[in-house]
């Protein structure tokens, strides 16, 4: 897959050809199309293998690129920082189970990187158990506190008595149920890893509702983009009444807030950091926020949602 952006110049460079006063009357054969291949590129994810970071992953580079699977999102997003990749794809929040806290601090706490795209993700939870398992002989279900969360009504209507384990990812979950080889273990996680691991779908579809979506950011070390996209995102950090004037800002500029998360500063009670995304905010418009605001702001781009 080649991914093409048409990217008009902007008066600056085309002054050089036809000058500012002629910029705005060029047709459409003066907008460049730049191309774009993640062919070669390396893509750190949460693993192992299955999980639904990695179907993220192939929904935003269809299939382009080498998927790396790392034990926690902290390892793949230093294997993007370090080098070692040229992309990292994290989950970031889910309707049912809310923001994904951990990640979101993982963002926070790493400023050498920026987000390049999203991806948001229909997630179908599944009992997955060994080969001619049945319900009545399930005591112990693996799953990443996610996974749990969005099964939780299913788990307390049919499994009241197993004791549910808190994993790394849904997929290593799947991993370990497969390797243990026990007809009492089960595990929450995509249909997609019953076939990498041997498993059965013992009942499908168990999440709480059928809204169930998760969004994943697209993580890059490269400069965050300034445009062409329709969404942006940034961090706020300090005092939530200060929250307010960046809040107003974002209603001035006619964008929309698409999703907020807070995090604690650590520092005093009422501190905190915030991740910010809008639909429809300009770099111009996020510029005039900060400056009429008290708050630290750390820019993390724009970019595109597939």
């Amino acid at each position: 897959m080649r991914k093409a952006i048409s990217v008009l110049l902007t008066c600056v460079l085309a002054a050089g050809i036809t000058g500012c006063s002629d910029y705005q009357e060029q047709s459409l054969s003066d907008v460049t199309e730049v191309t774009v291949s993640y062919e070669n590129s390396r893509i750190s994810y949460l693993g192992p293998e299955g999980t639904y970071t990695q179907e993220a992953c192939g929904v935003f580079f269809e299939g382009e690129g080498e998927y790396i699977p790392y034990e926690t999102v902290k390892d793949a997003v230093e294997a993007l920082v370090s080098g070692e990749c040229d992309y990292a794809v994290i989950p970031q929040e889910n309707t049912i189970g809310g923001a994904v806290a951990d990640y979101v601090d993982t963002l926070i706490g790493t400023p050498e990187v920026s987000v390049a795209g999203e991806v948001v993700l229909t997630i179908n939870q599944n009992l997955l158990v060994m080969p001619g398992a049945e319900l009545d002989d399930i005591d112990t279900v693996y799953s990443h506190p996610q996974g749990i969360a969005q099964g939780r009504e299913w788990l307390e209507q049919n499994l009241p008595g197993a004791d549910i384990v808190e994993v790394s990812s849904t997929a290593e979950g799947a991993r370990m149920v497969a390797e243990a080889g026990d007809p009492s273990c089960a595990a929450i996680a995509s249909a997609g890893c019953a076939e990498v691991y041997g498993l059965e779908i013992l009942a499908e579809a168990i999440q709480n509702n059928d809204n169930n979506r998760t969004r994943f950011y697209v993580l890059t070390a490269d400069e965050p983009s300034q445009t062409g996209c329709g969404r942006l995102a940034f961090t706020a950090s300090g005092l939530a009444a200060d929250l307010t004037v960046v809040l107003s800002g974002i209603d001035a500029a006619g964008a929309e807030l698409v999703t907020i998360h807070d995090r604690p500063l650590r520092t005093e009670l009422g501190s905190y950091s915030y991740v910010i995304e809008c639909e429809g905010l300009t770099y111009e418009d996020y510029l005039e926020i900060t400056d009429s605001s008290d708050m630290e702001f750390r820019y993390l781009g724009c970019f595109e949602v597939r």
